[in-house]
């Protein structure tokens, strides 16, 4: 409201890279649980699926990294 337009968009962004952030803690433990044989029993997951899974998440956490990094640049610029 104080801040127009441009500062409403740069709100939009900070609450994106906060979200995107969060994800990464839901996508991480969710992998873990499902490929417990232990908790799972038969439903655990197949081999193919955890690699899958887990190269998504890799691509999930490397992209939040390089996405905060960006931000944080641009606020320092």
């Amino acid at each position: 409201m104080f801040y127009g337009e441009s500062g409403t968009a740069k709100l939009l962004v900070f609450s994106q890279v906060v979200l995107s952030l969060q994800l990464s803690f839901a996508v991480i433990p969710l992998i873990l649980f499902t490929s417990d044989r232990r908790k799972m029993g038969e439903f655990v997951i197949p081999l193919w699926l955890k690699t899958l899974a887990w190269i998504t998440a890799a691509i999930i956490v490397l992209l939040n990294v390089k996405y905060l990094f960006d931000t944080i640049v641009e606020w320092i610029k």
